[in-house]
């Protein structure tokens, strides 16, 4: 069996990380000042998951100074991990707890500035598909000339209603250099990531698992070169995959897509990308050598 402690050190990216659930429960639940009973646990899906969130982690957070200090503690835990470089979705919902968008980019700028010796904090536009369009509308254009994010990143339903709601903030995006993501195939088929990653032109795809299981979207991906930012052990915690042993990525590599290793919500899922990294070897999915492979690429040319 071979230990966490061994990728420690490697410099890593984690891709997919939303910053308001990405720190420890160890480290959220004093903050909090209470547990969420039975929990983490794994879960039947999203929807057992959003009910959590509703009950428990959103009403938490009522203030500016609360969304600063729950962003902090997830960029505190990823360099507990060794991560160099974090690009995590910062969701469009706390900026209405900032008086102005101002104030909301100036908090950002301020954690980039306060951990930057010691890592690469890029803010991604974090938006969800049933958000209150209105607000997109008025809040995302400024946060795509703000200068203060990387990327940007739809999530939500994973189905093609009302995907046209967004093209023209990937098309700012693209104007303004930004890299663009989306949520699709963690429970969609491989059609879906190819409609996603053809109508938004998608440098990178969060999740994409099910790509695995038809060789045209595969190949898709490789030619246009998508990245995939997978996070093994959220699949295996939300059913989306029924154990780690059978995780699909091991196909998808061998198949010469790009991934990265990413938590996604390491408040629900407890697992780093060092842990993660040890357990697909554990499991079986690679060898040391292939991860050390598969980290190295995905932080190089994320510098």
């Amino acid at each position: 069996m071979i230990s966490f402690s061994e990728f420690l050190d490697i410099p890593k990216i984690d891709a997919h990380n939303h910053l308001n659930l990405g720190m420890r429960y160890s480290s959220y639940a004093p903050w909090a000042g209470f547990y969420i009973p039975n929990f983490p646990r794994k879960m039947s899906g999203l929807d057992e998951m959003h009910e959590i969130i509703g009950e428990y982690t959103r009403p938490r957070v009522q203030s500016a100074k609360d969304v600063s200090t729950l962003l902090s503690l997830s960029i505190e835990d990823a360099i507990e991990d060794g991560i160099k470089i974090l690009e995590a979705s910062v969701d469009m919902g706390l900026a209405q707890f900032f008086r102005n968008t101002t104030a909301f980019f100036n908090m950002l700028e301020s954690l980039k500035s306060e951990y930057i010796n010691d890592i690469k904090f890029r803010p991604e536009i974090g938006m969800g598909k049933t958000f209150d369009k209105a607000k997109l509308k008025r809040l995302v254009p400024d946060c795509i000339q703000s200068g203060v994010f990387g990327s940007i990143d739809l999530y939500g339903p994973e189905v093609l209603d009302g995907i046209e709601d967004f093209q023209a903030y990937f098309e700012l995006a693209y104007k303004k250099g930004l890299k663009k993501k989306a949520h699709i195939g963690e429970f969609s088929n491989a059609q879906t990531v190819k409609d996603f990653v053809n109508f938004f032109e998608l440098d990178e795809v969060q999740h994409g698992i099910n790509a695995a299981y038809d060789d045209s979207a595969l190949l898709l991906l490789k030619k246009k070169n998508v990245r995939l930012n997978i996070t093994p052990t959220s699949n295996v915690m939300l059913s989306a995959v029924m154990s780690l042993e059978s995780h699909p990525i091991k196909r998808i590599v061998q198949e010469g897509v790009r991934v990265s290793i990413a938590t996604d919500d390491l408040l629900f899922f407890n697992r780093s990308v060092s842990e993660q990294c040890a357990d697909m070897v554990n499991a079986g999915l690679f060898t040391k050598e292939e991860v050390l492979d598969i980290l190295n690429q995905s932080y190089e040319e994320s510098l």
